[in-house]
């Protein structure tokens, strides 16, 4: 499968915290533990981010291998191949036949996430599959990786990397000894600007053939039949078919450290706002985008992502008694006078930072615990309902409402 791509600043932002982390030495399994085999399905962007990470932690000691490389794309398949030795597959069906590979990377577009997953999950495998989890409008799907993880008992990480940063679990202990009181509101961004390549429907290689280098129909999968468009294939996030654009790009990232911080389960409402206001060069997706999700007993989150400005909001979780401000080194807990006069500036200091090779870290270390990983299916379902019901709410200008027992969205 061709790959969820990656822009330059993610690139070289996880390849920078990657880099340190193996520097400071990261390898944490036994010396003699057996290298866990890995298969990677998606070989653009961010499934060479993979491969460089599992080449890293490699050569810093920890026991894992590259067996084989996936992709529907010759060019970038032979050059995952040869980059890491590995077998090449151009069908991923084959690739979970092999007993010898005991795990997969999943770094395909949006729309194919569910099905492989679910596939190798039935194959035995261990599964990290990038985020989102699933496909923005079936809601079905999150909830099906939940039942495959159980029927099978494998273990799924979700490529939300940030939850690799320990202030998620300093800053919930915190909340959970009541240093914030009631919670009220939080709050996060994920904002860019510029023409990124990723979301720019005239990106094109010039490479791509289709029926020569290029399986369009097996890239197309589950998607609607669409006649050939190498916007469609290089800035799959700009189109419905295949991704909810910039809230299921961005948002996993910013909503998944607050639904695990704060222990919020499945949304109750959600709304949206925004547009395709800047960028008119044939994506569907809006260029800003503000999305209010109500959890049953509080707090409200608000989410704003955009490619057309670059002015961050802060993040931070307000509380009755207190508000908590998300900024290097950590975190800052800021008393409320009104109702915590007497309450005391706190700060928070994270002791492991976020990276690619620390999430990796955590998926390995779980392949062999079998304990769950820091952004498990069980996270990524919930995180999948809020972004559904968004990305729906911003599409039929309707409020969503979540149905806990059915776990279903409907409109109010």
């Amino acid at each position: 499968m061709q790959t969820d791509s990656l822009d330059r600043r993610d690139f070289l932002k996880l390849s920078a915290a990657g880099a340190a982390a193996v520097a400071a030495g990261v390898a944490a399994a036994e010396p003699d533990a057996k290298p866990i085999r890995v298969g990677t399905i998606g070989c653009g962007g961010m499934g060479n981010a993979h491969l460089q990470t599992m080449l890293r932690l490699k050569a810093a000691g920890e026991p894992v291998e590259i067996a084989a490389v996936c992709d529907v794309y010759q060019p970038r398949l032979e050059a995952a191949a040869k980059l890491t030795g590995s077998r090449p597959y151009a069908k991923y069906k084959e690739l979970l036949a092999s007993p010898q590979i005991e795990a997969v990377s999943i770094a395909t577009p949006d729309h194919w996430h569910a099905r492989i997953a679910c596939d190798a999950l039935d194959a035995g495998k261990d599964v990290y599959c990038e985020k989102p989890m699933t496909y923005w409008k079936d809601l079905g799907q999150a909830k099906e990786i939940v039942k495959a993880v159980k029927r099978n008992g494998r273990v799924l990480q979700v490529g939300t990397q940030g939850m690799s940063d320990d202030i998620w679990e300093l800053a919930a202990a915190r909340i959970k000894e009541g240093a914030l009181g009631g919670l009220l509101q939080a709050q996060a961004s994920d904002l860019r600007n510029g023409p990124l390549g990723v979301y720019s429907p005239l990106s094109n290689d010039g490479l791509a053939k289709p029926g020569e280098n290029l399986d369009w129909d097996t890239w197309l999968g589950p998607a609607p039949k669409r006649p050939w468009e190498p916007g469609r294939f290089f800035a799959f996030r700009s189109f419905w078919d295949y991704s909810g654009g910039v809230a299921t790009d961005f948002f996993p990232h910013i909503l998944t450290p607050l639904v695990r911080t704060m222990e919020l389960g499945f949304p109750h409402r959600a709304t949206a706002s925004g547009g395709l206001y800047q960028w008119h060069d044939g994506r569907e997706v809006p260029d800003i985008i503000t999305l209010m999700i109500e959890y049953p007993e509080g707090p409200s989150v608000m989410l704003v992502g955009s490619v057309s400005n670059d002015t961050p909001i802060p993040t931070m979780i307000r509380g009755k008694n207190a508000t908590m401000f998300f900024q290097d080194p950590g975190a800052v807990i800021e008393p409320q006078q009104a109702t915590n006069p007497n309450g005391k500036r706190e700060e928070i200091t994270r002791t492991r930072g976020a990276s690619l090779d620390e999430h990796w870290q955590d998926f390995l270390r779980c392949v062999r615990t079998r304990e769950k990983p820091r952004s498990n299916e069980l996270l990524g379902c919930q995180v999948m309902a809020a972004l559904h019901m968004g990305v729906t709410a911003y599409r039929t200008g309707r409020t969503m409402e979540f149905d806990p027992v059915r776990e279903v969205a409907r409109p109010v």
